[in-house]
């Protein structure tokens, strides 16, 4: 039997009446109360809902082996293990991750929480591990739906089933993580920086997503280079200039940075041609910099950072 859920089956089995009596008129002011969370043997993933405490108490009485947090700005892992002088997470804040490795199973239960919700942290390139705190968000609606949007995949642990579980915006999404529910913890990859997670409003930054769209780049003929360019200064064309990018559907100096995938390159519009609606036609070198020669030709995504001056 398929695992699998598209949002239309969803929507036809008639599911979307429960979400949307669990998701309420809007986004939370606080986060929810979490209810005592079933803990198994081995490796679980969860977020701590509760206030502000140090980590010691607030896992004491389950059988804890070690604990790993991750910190998003300096991209590394904490650690804390009972016991011993292995304590970096120190106390916990509302909406943190945790991978917690038990050595029977447990019942874990959370002090309420009342207080305001922490400040949205800004997420790197690549991946992060994050907490979500708010209320039942089906998938598309959390990460998005668009196959080359800001996020590129998502993944929550399964403890019952001791696996992953993918969510990959524009596929259907698993049976199994169709919704993200409170106290999930993710690992979220995501393609361009700059966006904000909340653990109870997710993503955040629309002025940004509005200077995302689709395109493709392509490559300047080898024949081209030395040829003076159609923007003033009308310099002439170095293959190796990674500053230069070719558009008609950006103006003469607006600056672009091409994002595929974890990779970026930052280009200023000095030429034109025969180009389509968001084609860039780039140097070899910034080419290079997002795929090699052969590809020819690729689909990315394209940020305006700055029109022309």
């Amino acid at each position: 039997m398929s695992r699998r859920f598209s949002r239309r089956s969803i929507l036809r089995a008639g599911a979307v009446l429960a979400v949307g009596a669990a998701l309420g008129s809007g986004l939370p002011a606080v986060a929810r109360e979490t209810d005592s969370i079933p803990l198994v043997a081995g490796l679980n993933t969860h977020t701590w809902c509760g206030p502000d405490m140090a980590i010691a108490e607030a896992t004491a009485g389950l059988p804890l082996r070690i604990s790993y947090g991750w910190d998003i700005a300096e991209r590394r892992w904490l650690a804390y293990a009972p016991n011993t002088p292995i304590d970096s997470i120190g106390v916990l804040r509302h909406g943190q991750p945790l991978m917690l490795v038990l050595n029977s199973e447990a019942e874990w239960t959370q002090a309420r929480y009342r207080g305001a919700l922490p400040e949205a942290v800004e997420l790197p390139v690549g991946w992060s591990f994050v907490g979500w705190s708010g209320l039942n968000e089906p998938v598309w609606t959390a990460f998005g739906e668009e196959p080359l949007g800001p996020v590129a995949e998502v993944r929550r642990w399964n403890a019952d089933y001791q696996e992953w579980i993918t969510y990959t915006p524009g596929q259907s999404a698993e049976q199994l993580f169709a919704v993200l529910r409170p106290g999930n913890a993710v690992w979220l990859r995501m393609r361009v920086g700059g966006a904000r997670w909340n653990p109870a409003g997710g993503l955040t930054d629309p002025d940004r997503a509005a200077r995302l769209v689709e395109g493709e780049i392509t490559y300047y003929h080898p024949s081209l280079a030395g040829g003076v360019m159609f923007c003033p200064p009308h310099n002439r064309y170095d293959p190796q200039d990674v500053t230069v990018g070719a558009a008609v559907t950006w103006p003469c100096g607006t600056r672009l940075r091409i994002w595929r995938d974890e990779r970026y390159v930052d280009v200023i519009v000095q030429d034109t041609g025969l180009l389509g609606h968001n084609h860039v036609d780039l140097s070899e070198a910034a080419f290079q910099r997002l795929a090699i020669l052969p590809e020819g030709r690729v689909r990315v995504l394209i940020e305006v950072l700055a029109g022309p001056e």
